[in-house]
This record gives C-alpha cells, sequence and structure tokens, in this order.
C-alpha cells in the first residue's frame, strides 16, 4: 500500500513538473512549415496563416506581416482581395518599392486569373510596372513584364506580346549557378513554364505553327510526369492538340484535349476550359457529329452565364448553335442569338482592339435583323422599336464623339498655331528656348566650358546636324569638341531638358516649321516627314509629334490643308 501510495506521489510530482514548464512559443519558420506547401487555395492552410498574422502584428514585425497577408492571398479563395489589399497596404507603409510592385502586381493576377476582368488587372500591372522599373529584382521586374504580355495577348496585340515573351522565356529560362532555395527554384521553373505556354499560344495567333508546334512539345517534354507542373502539362497538351486539330489530326487532337481538361477544370481555370470545349466542339463538327459538338459549345455558353467570360477564340461557337437551331426551335434559337449579342457587346468592351476582326468575320446587323424576325415569330414586337432607338442613340454618340474629337483637334491645331506665330525663328527653324536658372543647381560648368558649348551647339542647330539619324549623346559630344558628360550637364542646366528630349525636339520643331512654311512638305507621307528629320520609325515619329504638339501629324496636315485651302 505505501508503495503504491510512493508511486503516486511521485507521478504527482512529475506530472506538474511537466506540465508547469512554460510552452515554447512557435517561431515564424515553425508556424510557416505547416503550410508553405500546400496547393494553392487550400483553405485548410488558413488557421496556421492566421497564426502567423497574428504573431507578427504582436511582435510589430512588419516584413513577417507582409509575408502573412501574402499567405492568406494565396489560400484564402473567397477573400483574396481584402488579403491582397491589406499586403499593398503594408507594403506601401513598411517595405520596399519590391514590395509594392510585388503586390500590386498580385492583385492583378488576381483579377486576371480568377475574375477574368483585365481592364482591372491592367491597372494593377501599370502600377506594378511603375515600381519595378529601377528595380534590381530581375526576376520580379520580368514576372511584371510577362503579365502585361499576358493582358497584350488577350487584347490582340500579338507582336507586343511576342516581345514580352520572348524575353522572359531568355530570362527565366537561363541556367545559374548561384545555389537557390528550393521555392526559388520552382518559382523560376513555373515562370518559364508559363512564358513558355504563353508564347506558344501567341505563335499560333500569329500563324508562326511551326515555332509553336517546338515551343508546345519543348513544354510537354519538360513537365511529363512531373505533377509539380501538373496545370502547365495540361496547358501544353492542350496546345498539342489545337495544332493537331489545324492538321485534321481529329483523334489525335481529340485525345490530348480530353487529357488536359481535369486538371484545367480543377483549378476553375474557366478561359482555357472554354477554349478547350471549342476546339473538341470543332473536331466533332468536322466529323459531323452535331449533338456531340452542341455538347460542348452549350459548355462554353454556361460559362459565359456564370462568369459572363467569353473569349474572342471560342466566339464562334454560337454562330453553330443559331444555325443548328434555324427552323427547328425558335426558342433555343433566340436564346443563343440573344447571347451572342450579349457576348459581342462584352467583347466589343473587353477587347476594342479586335472588335473589327470579329465584325469583319461576322456581321452583328444581320444578326439583329435576325433577332428581330425571331422576336416577330415570338410575338415580342416591342424589341424592334428597342432596337432601331438604340440604333440612333448609337449613331448620335458616335457623332458627338466625333465632334467632340474633331474640336478638340482644332483647337490643338489652333493652338500649336499661335505658338509657331509667336515663337522665336532662327533660319526658318524653331529655336528651343534656353531653360529659366535654376535656383539650385547641383553640377557647374565653368563659363569658358559653357561658351564653348553654346556656340558649337548653336552652329549644330542651324546647321540643322541634328537630322542625322543615329545621333547619340557621345556621338554629338565628340562632334562638338566635348564629352557626354559635360554636355549632358550643359543640356540638363540650359535647355531644361535630357539629351534625347532636346534632339526630339529640334526634330520635331523643325519638321513642325516645314509644314508651317512650306506647302509641299503637307503632300509628303508621314515615312518621308520622319526620315526628312531624322527619326528612323513613323510610329516613334508620329508619337514625338503628338507628345510635343499635342495633335497627331496626320490631323495637323489635314488641318492646315483645309486651312490654305489644298484639300
Amino acid at each position: 500500500m505505501k508503495k503504491c501510495y510512493g508511486f503516486l506521489m511521485l507521478f504527482s510530482f512529475l506530472s506538474q513538473l511537466t506540465f508547469s514548464q512554460p510552452k515554447k512559443e512557435k517561431t515564424f519558420e515553425e508556424i510557416r512549415k505547416k503550410y508553405e506547401m500546400k496547393t494553392i487555395d487550400d483553405i485548410s492552410a488558413m488557421p496556421d496563416v492566421r497564426i502567423f498574422i497574428r504573431k507578427a502584428k504582436d511582435e510589430s514585425n512588419f516584413s513577417k506581416l507582409i509575408q502573412g497577408y501574402r499567405d492568406g492571398r494565396q489560400f484564402d479563395l473567397p477573400h483574396k482581395i481584402n488579403y491582397a489589399d491589406s499586403a499593398i497596404a503594408a507594403s506601401i507603409k513598411y517595405g520596399t518599392k519590391d514590395d509594392i510592385s510585388n503586390d500590386y502586381l498580385s492583385k492583378g493576377i488576381i483579377y486576371y486569373f480568377y475574375h477574368k476582368n483585365y481592364k482591372l488587372a491592367l491597372d494593377q500591372y501599370l502600377k506594378a510596372y511603375e515600381f519595378s522599373k529601377r528595380s534590381d529584382d530581375q526576376y520580379l521586374h520580368h514576372k511584371v513584364i510577362y503579365h502585361l504580355g499576358v493582358v497584350k495577348l488577350h487584347l490582340g496585340y500579338y507582336e507586343e506580346a511576342q516581345e514580352h515573351f520572348d524575353e522572359c522565356v531568355a530570362y527565366y529560362g537561363k541556367k545559374t549557378e548561384a545555389k537557390l532555395h528550393f521555392n526559388e527554384k520552382f518559382n523560376r521553373k513555373k515562370a518559364y513554364l508559363n512564358s513558355l505556354h504563353q508564347l506558344t499560344v501567341t505563335c499560333r495567333y500569329l500563324k508562326n505553327y511551326k515555332k509553336s508546334d517546338s515551343l508546345s512539345q519543348l513544354g510537354y517534354d519538360l513537365t511529363l510526369k512531373d505533377d509539380d507542373f501538373a496545370l502547365e502539362h495540361s496547358y501544353f497538351l492542350k496546345c498539342r492538340g489545337i495544332s493537331k486539330f489545324i492538321k485534321k489530326d481529329y483523334s489525335g487532337a481529340e485525345a490530348d484535349l480530353e487529357s488536359s481538361l481535369p486538371v484545367i477544370v480543377q483549378r476553375n481555370d474557366f478561359a482555357w476550359a472554354s477554349v478547350v470545349y471549342y476546339y473538341l466542339g470543332k473536331i466533332n463538327e468536322a466529323q459531323n457529329d452535331a449533338d456531340k459538338a452542341i455538347l460542348y459549345y452549350t459548355k462554353i455558353d454556361s460559362i459565359f452565364e456564370v462568369h459572363a467570360f467569353v473569349l474572342p477564340e471560342v466566339y464562334k461557337s454560337y454562330n453553330f448553335l443559331i444555325e443548328h437551331y434555324k427552323d427547328k426551335d425558335v426558342k433555343r434559337q433566340l436564346y443563343y442569338t440573344n447571347q451572342l449579342l450579349k457576348a459581342d457587346s462584352l467583347l466589343t468592351t473587353n477587347y476594342a482592339y479586335l472588335s473589327s476582326k470579329l465584325h469583319r468575320d461576322f456581321d452583328r446587323r444581320s444578326l439583329v435583323e435576325e433577332k428581330e424576325r425571331l422576336e416577330q415569330v415570338s410575338k415580342k414586337k416591342t424589341v424592334y422599336a428597342q432596337f432601331l432607338a438604340g440604333l440612333v442613340l448609337l449613331v448620335l454618340i458616335i457623332l458627338v464623339v466625333r465632334y467632340r474629337k474633331d474640336r478638340k483637334i482644332k483647337k490643338q491645331y489652333l493652338l500649336l498655331q499661335k505658338k509657331l506665330a509667336e515663337q522665336s525663328i532662327a533660319k526658318g527653324d524653331l529655336v528651343i528656348e534656353e531653360a529659366p536658372e535654376y535656383s539650385i543647381r547641383k553640377t557647374f560648368l565653368t563659363d569658358e566650358m559653357a561658351r564653348k558649348i553654346t556656340e558649337k551647339l548653336k552652329k549644330f542647330e542651324d546647321e540643322h546636324q541634328f537630322r542625322k539619324k543615329g545621333l547619340t549623346q557621345h556621338s554629338t559630344a565628340v562632334k562638338l569638341g566635348t564629352n557626354s558628360h559635360y554636355l549632358s550637364i550643359y543640356i540638363n542646366e540650359n535647355k531644361g531638358m535630357n539629351f534625347n528630349r532636346y534632339i526630339a525636339e529640334l526634330r520635331i520643331n523643325y519638321i513642325t516649321n516645314l509644314l508651317n512654311t512650306n506647302n509641299k512638305y503637307l503632300h509628303y507621307t508621314i515615312e518621308a516627314l520622319a526620315e526628312e528629320c531624322g527619326i528612323a520609325a513613323r510610329q516613334n515619329f508620329s508619337s514625338l509629334f503628338y507628345e510635343i504638339n499635342g495633335i497627331r501629324p496626320t490631323d495637323y496636315i489635314r488641318n492646315r490643308k483645309k486651312e490654305l485651302g489644298l484639300s
């Protein structure tokens, strides 16, 4: 009995000793280790994420607080935007420019990937770009460039998008000898594969099928049997399937496209899912299986109904549905006609650049007329009057917009003419006025240096040496008998601008004066005018002319001809 009592006392003492020890608090690394390898949008990570954020707040550890909000943004699907906003606010208050850029970018990705709202996504990407322009973090800078490329691809600027993706593939594809953390290696490979996928799609849109096929096969091989990149593998499978469809290998195309679907659907990437459905529908169209084609095309309509989202690539699926139900089922025909009109309005809003291409392929007016006919059959005659009223309103809006635009151009033209009349003129050219004295200058030139550069720069302007193509600050400095540094200081202090802006203004002022004083130049092409003043590219010339004069060269020429009675 005594032995039993002694054992109980010992057990009680040891229990008190054990349980009275203060519980050791987990470190940030220990908390984060519990969830950092979980799949994106895995809500089960959030209890630990909230512990992480609470600890960061309690300890005023602001770098960890930013990280905590980012983790919330990654795993909490219903509240992604809230966590994104919190991360941005914390980065602005406590973080670096790179932090701010990163968090604006991530918010844009949410708008792009989850909401398919390209306008809001682009706004965030542009903010991210502003903060990343002078960043030493090239990984982040290229990440921003990649996402800008994605938006440009959707808006139809294929050549510009290709330049972005080429740059990203080259950067992320570089082999590095540095020892990277597992997460860094993973993120770098993911960025490379996503850039490769977007470049594949871009090349297909540009009808460079050989390059597109090569890239999709490379991506397929790199992701084969790699569970970490299952989604990327599905993207390349999709690309391969579309390529096989183009080559009329329908069985091979169907196999690849169907294999790509499960992961894409699981990740709720309804944009690419709709593309897969479209091509599966096209395959069955080609094989004369209308019922199966309709099955896939109605899935695209379901996505449009739920998410108010449709891609230009899948737009024509509605044409097939309308034609299929024509004279068979008026109610369905009318429904899909209305859906097509809704889709058209959405695309015109979100894809302004592509709308002209779409309307070349499909006559909206004839569709509206068909809609009216169907509504008459369905005893919905009032819609005809509504349509006419809308058409009249649309015409009025177009006329008002055009009138206001013409008034604005005319106003800019008159302002420029007034400016030209008031400008001091030397040897027939518009002179760039000396900049007013700055109250404080960071760098000074000696009076002798300034005098020599002034004389030589005046000769440079008077002899129109700025018209020579390919001018650089270095080559100009050599020609003037000075060096780039002194020339840069002089132009900044005395002209109030940098070298490139100075040359641009000389060239544009020169050609503007010619257009204003010599009628023959009013008949030159834009390319010829650019050549005349030493600017290599038409687009660059037009942009600089607008930036400096506030009016496009074509608008200026049109108004000048009209004023002179030459049009």
